[in-house]
Parts: structure tokens; sequence; C-alpha cells
């Protein structure tokens, strides 16, 4: 039969397209290493926030503190396949749901750890510093006698030996280095560093400028973690690292990581895959049933995770 025209009233009330997110799974910490899960389930507890923040920064940590301490051979016999465990990633999350403070807070055992390494490098340029006046007042001297048995006809004196070892700054983290001085950091750590920034989309507009080109190829290079990489600079000379390695960790909110992957996914010049190596970021539901809680943190919990990060740190 035909069909009869629709009049406008025929019609029915337009529904709403659905743009809600699905439900996100709960984390399960049975993922974590048993050293990382009281330790992440406190954090979690007392700043109310969902398992998943402090879990990705758990995990994150383990991988800036390993680098290229260790490495993963994914097959039995093949060794010419070898992985370096260095990760990116970080939290998606709308502002004021304490992103910034999970971080801070999980972050601590490896801030302790540079903070050790800090006071070791102090005590040894302090000593470095003395053994130079030293060597300077051994060849003073040894000037003065080598001139006089020059004069007498005499056999000279060996020189003294005034070889001496610069200390290094050994370094774990680093929150807002710029390209060329995070190169000249790595080429003193050749473990590798864990970037940490509070906001991600702060660094990606930064790479995003026009002339930043060198340093975008830089991170990208980083995030391979065994990429040879050498920038040559009026001033600073030639540095070069035989690997560059980078694990980053930070924060970034939905509209803003929404826009950015907009731009990038039109197969611009910004189509470079660099937000896709993110391998670790989370972007879970809100919490529930917020409670006040005000009470110290796991003591035993922090241990663990410090003296787990502080082996993988030392290897």
């Amino acid at each position: 039969e035909p069909t009869a025209e629709l009049t406008q009233g025929d019609w029915p009330e337009p529904k709403p397209l659905g743009g809600e997110l699905p439900p996100v799974q709960m984390f399960d910490t049975a993922l974590l290493p048993d050293a990382l899960r009281p330790l992440v389930q406190d954090a979690a507890e007392r700043m109310q926030v969902p398992l998943d923040f402090p879990a990705v920064v758990a995990v994150l940590s383990l991988a800036g503190a390993t680098n290229r301490r260790a490495t993963i051979q994914p097959k039995a016999a093949d060794t010419s396949w070898v992985v370096i465990p260095n990760l990116w990633g970080g939290i998606v999350a709308p502002p004021g749901l304490m992103k910034s403070p999970v971080i801070t807070a999980m972050t601590i055992p490896l801030a302790r750890i540079e903070a050790q390494w800090r006071a070791e490098y102090d005590s040894a340029v302090g000593n470095y510093e003395q053994q130079q006046e030293e060597a300077e007042l051994k060849r003073a001297a040894w000037r003065e006698l080598y001139k006089a048995a020059q004069k007498a006809g005499k056999p000279t004196p060996v020189r003294p030996d005034d070889s001496l070892t610069e200390p290094v700054a050994r370094r774990l983290i680093t929150q807002d280095a710029t390209a060329e001085k995070l190169h000249e950091m790595l080429s003193d750590n050749p473990a590798g560093l864990l970037v940490i920034r509070d906001e991600l989309s702060g660094w990606l507009a930064t790479l995003d400028k026009p002339g930043r080109e060198g340093e975008r190829g830089f991170f990208l290079s980083a995030w391979n973690g065994e990429t040879p990489y050498t920038m040559d600079r009026i001033g600073r000379g030639s540095v070069h690292v035989d690997a560059c390695c980078v694990s980053m960790l930070g924060g970034i909110q939905p509209a803003r990581l929404r826009s950015y992957l907009a731009d990038a996914l039109q197969d611009g010049p910004q189509n470079d895959g660099l937000f896709q190596r993110f391998q670790v970021l989370v972007y879970p539901d809100a919490p529930h049933g917020w409670q006040y809680v005000d009470r110290p943190p796991n003591s035993a919990a922090m241990a663990g995770a410090e003296r787990l990060y502080h082996g993988l740190a030392h290897l």
C-alpha cells in the first residue's frame, strides 16, 4: 500500500545521540607486583582517588627506576630481539581530581633516592676541590724541583700524577628540562631518566611550535631506549649519547587530549606517532562515595616500595 505522507506532527521527539562514555572496568590490584599493592591501596584510600591513579604512577616509576639498567629478551634463543623496559604514560582526568598530588605522593621513593645521590655528589665535589688544590701544590713543588735539577744538571724529578676524575651528578628524575639539557643529563646518566610533567598538554604544545622539530625528533628517539643521538651546538660543542632512554609520566585533561588527538590524526605534520607512544594511560570513571580520610601514610607500604625501587636504581 502507498505510505501515507507524514506530517510534521507525526515525527517523534528526537532522542539524545548518547555521547556518554561507557563504564570503565575497575582496576584489579592483582595486576601489580606484590611490593607495590599496599602502597597503591593506601594512597587511593587516603587521597580518595581511583586505584588506577596511584597504580599507573607506581608502574611508571618502576620503569623510570629501571630504564636501561635491565633489558627484556622476549624470545629464549633469539638474542637479537632485546626490549628496553622504559614506559610513557600517565593519568587522564578532569581538573581537580588530584592528578598532581597523586604523582607527587607516589614518586616519593624516587625523590628520596635522588636526594641520597645529591648528598653523595655534594660530598664528592668537596673532596674533588680539595684534591685539585693538593694537586696544584704538588705541581708547583715539582716545577721548582724541576728547574733546580735542570740548572744543576741533575736528573729531573718524576712528575706527580695529578689526573683527577670529576664527579658526575647521578640523576633519576627531572621535571622541566629542555631537550638540550635532558640530552646533556643523559650523557652523564646512560641508564636513562624519568621525566615527570604535571601537565602533558603544555609539553605537547611546546613541541608543536615552529622550530621545535629537533626536540620532537629527540623525544621520538628517546622512547626506543636504544637509539644513539648527537647534538651539535655552538658554544656547547658536540654531545653524543650512545643510547637515549627516557620514561615519561604526567597528567592531561580529557578535553585537551581530545583536541590534540583530533589535530594529530588528520594526517598533518603532527601525526608522527608521538602521543601513540604513551602505552600506559588510565582514564577511570570519577569516584563515588567520597569520604574525608585523615590518617598517617602506611610506612611499611612505603618502605616496601622503596626497597624495590632502590634495588632497581642501583643495578
